[in-house]
């Protein structure tokens, strides 16, 4: 078929389908939801994915040594008001220090402390809390070399509290808009000490905020450790050992895990295999949701084929009348694969446009329904997710017209005139 013939059916597939106006809107607005829902679905799948490698690759650490069961876990366990944290003897810190393998290493104490009602959301018949991180800066930041202090207004001039200090915190940038807290500015807390019945009060000085790092740090309070173990009454615990290998592949992962592992009181965990694990868990996950945006996408394809086959149905007689002036069953064809071919391919656009705008109001709606337990942006919808989308959904259309053409094609003139005739 030449260029020119193409272009005079593409026209007149495009008017046959102005003609019929509002059934072409409905078939394209179903075509457009279901690719909407496959694009957005498409576009969570690898933007929580990403989440979750972001996430643990901003933790830091290569591996961690802690306390048998998880410390994270009991922490969220005491904000709900459970049971407290499982600590390490700080010996196991000198311990691991020492081991040839490690290239860096760094000391860790959380706690959970009472906050005294400054945040602007604090309810005041509700306690508040906030989790406090005991760190050393010169080796977490070796860890953590992008953790930059904020120089924004109110926050210009900050740094890190000094060696010895024990009322100097560093707080993150979602602890320090929550608390509405600047540069120094007083901020104060509630600590129970280990073995004792009452909390204590305490007043510190923020002397530095950090910039978003769109991770757990964001909404941490810092403090120098050896203050914080003596606020909490653990002199001689730590919560987590954050560590970097010299050489870190599995095989030199599992030969530290199997030295580390005789110690009766400590795991270790390497953050690649919990990388593994939780994107082992979200492979599960989207195979299902895939499913969903395979079943969306041909019930829509079912309403196309239903749409240009009432179509043909329609316009019996007029087809009867092309073939008898001399329209060939290949013309036919054409033009009526043409058609559905522009319905799913208008549709498919139109969907993925939708997809892309309402992103925002997807990623809400996903957070507010449950909580990931990840940072940054989960709904990532680029060009190739697009462009998938839509190559997609005109492959399938070019299959859900050749029957609907088929018929049309087969009809005979004198017939098809008669019983266009007779409707």
């Amino acid at each position: 078929m030449s260029a020119y013939t193409l272009s005079r059916y593409a026209s007149l597939a495009v008017k046959n389908l102005r003609r019929r106006a509002i059934r072409t809107a409905l078939t394209v607005a179903g075509v457009g939801l279901a690719v909407m829902v496959a694009v957005s679905l498409a576009g969570f799948m690898l933007g929580y994915r990403g989440a979750i490698d972001r996430s643990i690759d901003m933790l830091g650490f290569q591996v961690m040594i802690m306390a048998k069961g998880c410390p994270y876990e009991a922490a969220t366990m005491m904000l709900k008001g459970g049971t407290g944290l499982l600590y390490l003897p700080s010996d196991t810190y000198e311990k691991v220090k020492r081991d040839s393998d490690v290239d860096s290493i760094t000391p860790v104490f959380v706690g959970v402390a009472q906050k005294e009602g400054s945040g602007i959301r604090d309810d005041a018949q509700e306690a508040a809390f906030t989790v406090i991180s005991g760190v050393e800066p010169s080796s977490f930041l070796v860890m953590k070399p992008w953790l930059k202090m904020n120089e924004g207004p109110g926050y210009a001039g900050g740094r890190w509290f000094a060696p010895g200090t024990t009322d100097e915190i560093v707080l993150g940038f979602e602890a320090a808009e929550y608390e509405q807290r600047k540069v120094g500015d007083a901020f104060y807390a509630s600590i129970q000490p280990a073995g004792k019945p009452d909390s204590v009060r305490h007043e510190f000085k923020v002397v530095g905020v950090l910039d978003r790092t769109g991770t757990q740090d964001d909404g941490t309070v810092f403090m120098p450790i050896d203050a914080a173990r003596k606020a909490f009454n653990r002199p001689n615990q730590l919560t987590i050992l954050g560590i970097k290998l010299k050489a870190f592949d599995s095989f030199k992962l599992r030969e530290f895990e199997n030295r580390w592992l005789k110690l009766p009181e400590v795991q270790v965990v390497g953050l690649q295999q919990v990388k593994n694990t939780l994107v082992g868990l979200v492979g599960t996950a989207q195979t299902m949701i895939a499913a969903v945006a395979v079943i969306a996408v041909l019930v829509a394809l079912l309403g196309v084929v239903n749409a240009v086959l009432m179509s043909v149905y329609e316009r019996t007689g007029e087809i009867g009348i092309m073939k008898a002036l001399g329209a060939r069953r290949g013309d036919i064809f054409e033009l009526i694969w043409l058609e559905t071919l522009f319905v799913c391919f208008a549709g498919a656009v139109a969907g993925s446009a939708a997809a892309v705008v309402g992103s925002g109001l997807v990623e809400a709606a996903i957070r507010g329904l449950a909580d990931l337990g990840v940072s940054g942006s989960i709904v990532r919808i680029t060009p190739s997710v697009v462009g998938g989308a839509v190559g997609a959904s005109v492959l399938l259309g070019f299959f859900a017209g050749l029957y609907p053409a088929w018929r049309a094609s087969s009809m005979r003139p004198v017939e098809s005139i008669r019983e266009g005739a007779s409707s």
